[in-house]
């Protein structure tokens, strides 16, 4: 698939919706993805006015998804959409439904800086889970930065390495959790410290699930093929066919 195709219909004013639609999620992605590598560069420096900035931006990506749900109407309303336009207005709401909420799981990791610095306890930083969760924030970022070129591309063939991401992420996560647990257990640390780090975490791992999840849109806009239900074993099989197929 080719991103010319969406604008070879008759009507010029129906061509310009659907390009401003696609060119909408890219510039709302762009927004989230700003956002993120904020984030990221926050908890790496501790930066407090930064974290603060990045939870300002929420409102600006809240208004995106509004914008293209009202594009996404207006492409509908314009005329029958035909196959592939039609999977490209629903591709365009899924996708800007994962990264809303991809920017509301930003922010909470965002909050962890503000609220340590609150708590004012520089210990909470020596918290080995602590260079996990930059770890996590960082491939989130990164793979963000993969689905979002793809969408650009309408190609699907990085969309093994975000799959594959996304599972060495779950198994970083899983691994800090338990470690954590463990040193609670051990009452080695502050209380608020632990609740702070366990939350911004779980934001972390969301967010490899939302970026996993905008692939899996752009391999349905792309092929036609609804791959949310599938096992990563199928999918990468799926995967394959499709690149042979090329």
């Amino acid at each position: 698939m080719e991103r010319k195709q969406f604008g070879s219909h008759v009507s010029e004013s129906y061509n310009q919706y659907l390009e401003d639609l696609f060119n909408k999620v890219l510039e709302m992605g762009g927004l989230v993805e700003r956002q993120l590598e904020n984030s990221v560069a926050a908890l790496q420096t501790f930066d407090v006015e930064r974290a603060q900035e990045v939870v300002q931006m929420d409102s600006l990506i809240n208004h995106d998804e509004i914008e293209i749900d009202r594009l996404c109407v207006r492409v509908l309303a314009r005329q029958q959409p035909a196959a592939s336009d039609l999977r490209l207005v629903v591709s365009a709401i899924r996708i800007a439904v994962d990264l809303e909420r991809m920017g509301d799981e930003v922010v909470k990791i965002a909050k962890l800086i503000i609220n340590l610095n609150k708590i004012g306890n520089p210990d909470c930083l020596d918290l080995h889970r602590y260079k996990a969760l930059i770890d996590i924030a960082a491939s989130a970022s990164s793979m963000l930065k993969t689905v979002l070129n793809a969408f650009a591309r309408l190609d699907v063939k990085d969309s093994a390495w975000v799959v594959e991401e996304e599972r060495r992420v779950d198994a970083v996560y899983k691994e800090s959790l338990a470690e954590l647990k463990q040193q609670f257990k051990q009452a080695n640390g502050d209380v608020e410290c632990f609740l702070e780090l366990v939350y911004a975490l779980r934001a972390s791992e969301r967010l490899t699930d939302h970026a996993r999840n905008i692939g899996e849109t752009i391999i349905y806009l792309v092929n036609g093929q609804d791959v949310r239900s599938v096992d990563s074993e199928r999918l990468a099989e799926l995967l394959k066919e499709f690149s042979h197929a090329k």
